[in-house]
């Protein structure tokens, strides 16, 4: 258990984490010209449908202009679309193309496969637990950063 003096190890430790578990996954699945960011949004679209950019970036909590570019770039790939917001002209709702379904559901399989290895290998991490605990903390955070109204 980390003392209190050590708890700024913590964004370290999952900065860390997550580089780790991409570089092993680009091992596996090549993505010429995909950052790891635009990776991310492509499994995150797939996940979570009907969404504006704007709603993309703050669940994501990525910087809206950087936002904006990696939209650009998977529009460039083909890999999303944007379509009218019924609900706001003014926004457009981001979806994936048939490429973008494709891509995403092979990340997401390699991506569960890395972790499900993972976690054979480390029989004290319960991984429920784990998903639990850093699904709480994300909420959290997202609650506390987004904007009062």
């Amino acid at each position: 258990m980390a003392k209190q003096q050590q708890y700024h190890l913590l964004s370290g430790y999952i900065a860390s984490i997550y580089r780790q578990s991409k570089a092993e996954f680009k091992k596996q699945t090549p993505m010429p010209g995909l950052s790891g960011t635009q990776s991310d949004i492509v499994m995150f679209l797939y996940d979570h449908p009907g969404l504006c950019q704007g709603q993309i970036a703050d669940m994501m909590a990525v910087n809206p202009s950087l936002m904006a570019r990696d939209v650009k770039a998977l529009l460039d790939a083909e890999l999303i679309h944007r379509q009218d917001n019924p609900a706001d002209r003014r926004a457009k709702v981001i979806g994936l193309t048939p490429k973008g379904v494709s891509l995403a559901k092979k990340q997401i399989s390699e991506l569960n496969a890395w972790w499900s290895a993972f976690f054979e290998d480390e029989p004290g991490v319960n991984p429920q637990e784990l998903y639990q605990e850093l699904v709480s903390v994300n909420h959290r955070l997202l609650e506390q950063n987004r904007p009062k109204l």
